[in-house]
């Protein structure tokens, strides 16, 4: 039994430190001190260990010998290399969706489409919530083919993006033109068209791709 509630514990732990570095709480570079995490999360330091080995595993967390454990600094060549993994992994879904996805599971990404508008919509932009059901999308076309391992890598994948937005600050206005994709990316899988989906997700991280690159040589500069 003890067992059992220590992996449970685990995953609470991991799942609001995942939450608190793609919400920008912890930022990159930011150090982290599992006592104190402890003691916030009211838990002893074995779970918070064990969340934090998977945020390595996750590569969110870096731990460095003889100085201790970081939220991990961004790299922009490894950020392409992400978006180019993910690229190929939601090409290679819409492919296996295209012809098979349901009327009910069109319906709930257009719903998630329309829930994004409204967010957009609103004064002040509430990005957080923007930025989680973005993720969300996303990850609904992986799940829907059924593929877990697919699914747990690709998660991976979104979470550095969406990190990435954090610390480079990503505007109203690019985030606007960004999701005029989603809608096309919705009506290429309700009209079943593959060439459509294709363009539109290539357009869509070939953006993401740009962007980035002009915030880390603002950085540079």
């Amino acid at each position: 039994m003890a067992r059992i509630e220590t992996s449970l514990l685990t995953k609470q732990v991991y799942e609001v430190l995942r939450e608190k570095i793609v919400a920008g709480e912890f930022m990159a570079g930011d150090k982290l001190d599992i006592y104190k995490l402890a003691e916030e999360f009211g838990v002893s330091r074995s779970p918070v260990k064990s969340a934090v080995d998977e945020l390595v595993h996750d590569g969110l967390i870096e731990i460095i010998p003889r100085k201790g454990t970081y939220v991990t600094e961004l790299d922009f060549t490894e950020f392409n290399e992400i978006l180019d993994a993910r690229l190929m992994i939601e090409e290679w879904a819409g492919k296996q969706m295209i012809d098979t996805i349901s009327p009910q599971q069109v319906e709930d990404w257009g719903n998630m489409v329309r829930e994004m508008d409204d967010i957009l919509e609103t004064s002040p932009f509430r990005f957080d919530a923007y930025n989680k059901l973005d993720m969300q999308f996303h990850s609904t076309l992986i799940e829907w083919t059924g593929n877990k391992k697919i699914l747990e890598l690709f998660s991976s994948l979104n979470t550095h993006v969406s990190l990435s937005r954090v610390v480079h600050s990503t505007s109203l206005e690019s985030t606007i033109k960004r999701h005029k994709d989603h809608a096309r990316l919705y009506e290429a899988m309700k009209n079943h068209d593959l060439t459509l989906f294709s363009e539109a997700i290539t357009e869509h991280i070939t953006s993401i791709k740009s962007e980035a690159k002009l915030r880390w040589d603002e950085l540079t500069i």
